[in-house]
């Protein structure tokens, strides 16, 4: 199955449209449906953080490349933007998107550097 790759706006009006799309291809690759909305929500969650705390705002790209082995789903999700410090004064109901990608995926990496921060998820078929 051809690899899915999707570069988008760092804006918040963007994000279903990505949603929607890595959705599709998943049902093309004919993964669980129950398998593809962890995906999705975990990797919603990776394009949201990285539009608010990565962009802010700055114009910037973010972009998802995803690949489909017969073991697993392999999704990796990079900003080239710059994150703030936590807002102490923020919506304490907030906050939890680490551990949402963590707790669905079967292996998880986050690192950050000057150039921006990639996530990289693989998420187990079997």
């Amino acid at each position: 199955m051809k690899p899915f790759e999707v570069d988008f706006a760092a804006d918040a009006a963007r994000l279903a449209e990505v949603r929607h799309a890595l959705q599709a291809w998943l049902a093309d690759g004919s993964v669980d449906p129950d398998m593809s909305y962890d995906i999705v929500l975990a990797v919603g969650e990776a394009c949201t953080n990285a539009v608010e705390h990565g962009h802010q705002g700055d114009g910037g790209t973010v972009t998802v490349s995803a690949a489909l082995t017969e073991t697993h789903v392999h999704i990796v999700v990079t900003d080239r933007g710059r994150w703030a410090a936590p807002d102490p004064d923020a919506d304490q109901s907030r906050g939890r998107g680490l551990g949402i990608m963590r707790a669905l995926s079967s292996e998880f990496e986050i690192s950050t550097s000057e150039a921006g921060t990639v996530v990289d998820m693989r998420f187990a078929l079997v």
